[in-house]
C-alpha cells in the first residue's frame, strides 16, 4: 500500500480507534498513545495491507493490543482479562454490519480456509505460523489463502446467490 492508499484506508480510521482505546482506557492521553502506536504499526506494515480483508477490525485489535499493554505497564500486580478487553465491540455502526456479512461469508468457506483467513487477518500471525498450527507448510498456507479469498470475492460479487 503506498502513501496515498495509506492515507485513504486507515486514516479514517483514527476516530474508531480512538473511541475503542478510550474505552478500554478510560484515559484520553494515553488512548491517544494506544492509536499513534497503532498508526504506525499499521504504516510499518503498509505493504502488508492489502492482502487484509477488514481493515478496520485489523486497526481496531492493534489498538486493543496496544490498550491492554499500557494496562499492564500501568497495574503491572492487577490480572488483566485480556479476553473480554479483545471482546470488546464498538456500537454498532454500518461498517460492523459489513464485517458482519464478511464473517458470515467466511465462515461458510471450507474449515482450513476459514480457520487460515481467521488467523491470518484477525490474529496477525505469519504464513509460518498459521502452518504449524494447522500442520502443513507456509507454501500450502499461501494456496490456501488464495483460494480462501478468490473464493470470497466471487461471493462477495455476487451477494444474490450466498
Amino acid at each position: 500500500m503506498n502513501t496515498h492508499g495509506f492515507k485513504q484506508r486507515i486514516l479514517p480510521l483514527q476516530p474508531a480507534m480512538q473511541r475503542m482505546a478510550e474505552a478500554l482506557l478510560h484515559d484520553e492521553a494515553m488512548a491517544e498513545d494506544a492509536v499513534q502506536d497503532a498508526v504506525v504499526d499499521l504504516w510499518m506494515q503498509r505493504d502488508k495491507l492489502d492482502k487484509v480483508l477488514n481493515i478496520e477490525a485489523y486497526g481496531i485489535t492493534l489498538v486493543k493490543r496496544r490498550c491492554i499493554d499500557l494496562l499492564r505497564r500501568r497495574h503491572p500486580t492487577q490480572p488483566i482479562d485480556e479476553a473480554a478487553l479483545l471482546q470488546t465491540q464498538l456500537p454498532p455502526d454500518d461498517t460492523e454490519e459489513r464485517y458482519q456479512q464478511a464473517r458470515r461469508l467466511i465462515d461458510r468457506l471450507p474449515d482450513q480456509q476459514r480457520d487460515a483467513l481467521l488467523l491470518k487477518y484477525e490474529e496477525a500471525k505469519s504464513n509460518q505460523q498459521i502452518a504449524e498450527q494447522l500442520h502443513t507448510t507456509p507454501n500450502n498456507i499461501g494456496v490456501i489463502l488464495h483460494r480462501a479469498l478468490q473464493t470470497l470475492k466471487k461471493q462477495m460479487q455476487n451477494p444474490i446467490n450466498h
